[in-house]
């Protein structure tokens, strides 16, 4: 009920069959070929393919990236929700914090400085697109009233499989900082969850991709602190 509440907005882009094609395609096989590509090379070549779609796809489709965008609205509620999810997560992060014993300060820094801004700017884009791939593909009129709700239902499932396995199946793999087989680390993963689906709400009520960086950034960025964690050593593997 509340994501069918906040998710009513100003239409700002009109997809087509080929948005239609490309997020299906996207959703279902890209996980898979990221994690391909780290198994064969590193994280750093998926990193580079994931975020270079996600800014290219954007600027082509919706001919434009959503940052600096004119906000209708200063600071949305939903902002504040997501922050507010995202600093309960990041307690939980704590708790469940996976300590690197043999920290190298540079490689942290470098990991603060360059992976925590660049992804927490871009993976969303690319989320978001494939959710409104599907929600804006018919107008929202009384006449094509069921039909949209099965449209939006599909831009969910397909945002969903693509934020789950692009995290199971490439992510998880290197990015160490909480232990998901404590409770708390459970309970960390749904709560980034909720702030995954929060992103769009964010994102329909703001119009300005700004509020969905800075929640994210912080995810990125605090448990660095605290494990000492550096993705430098994950890059390259050949």
């Amino acid at each position: 009920m509340i994501l069918s509440v906040y998710l009513i907005m100003i239409k700002t882009w009109k997809p087509t069959p080929l948005d239609l094609g490309l997020s299906s395609v996207i959703s279902i096989i890209f996980p898979l070929i990221a994690q391909f590509l780290y198994l064969k090379t590193g994280a750093l070549i998926p990193m580079v393919l994931y975020y270079g779609l996600a800014w290219g796809i954007c600027k082509w489709r919706r001919g434009s990236t959503g940052y600096f965008n004119n906000p209708k609205t200063k600071y949305p509620k939903a902002f504040l929700m997501n922050v507010g999810v995202i600093l309960m997560s990041l307690i939980c992060a704590y708790f469940a914090r996976i300590v690197n014993v043999h920290p190298n300060t540079s490689g942290i820094i470098l990991t603060a400085l360059v992976w925590a801004t660049i992804n927490a700017a871009s993976e969303q884009l690319l989320w978001i697109y494939l959710f409104e791939s599907w929600d804006l593909y018919l107008p929202w009129t009384e006449e094509n009233k069921k039909k949209n709700w099965v449209f939006r239902f599909i831009g969910l499932i397909l945002f969903s499989v693509f934020v789950g396995t692009i995290h199971t199946m490439y992510w998880v793999n290197f990015l160490h900082t909480v232990d998901s087989s404590m409770l708390i680390g459970v309970i960390f993963i749904l709560l980034t969850t909720i702030s995954g689906f929060l992103h769009l709400v964010v994102w329909r009520k703001g119009n300005e991709m700004i509020y969905t960086f800075i929640p994210h950034f912080l995810l990125n960025l605090l448990p660095l602190f605290w494990t000492g964690y550096s993705i430098i050593p994950y890059l390259l593997n050949f």
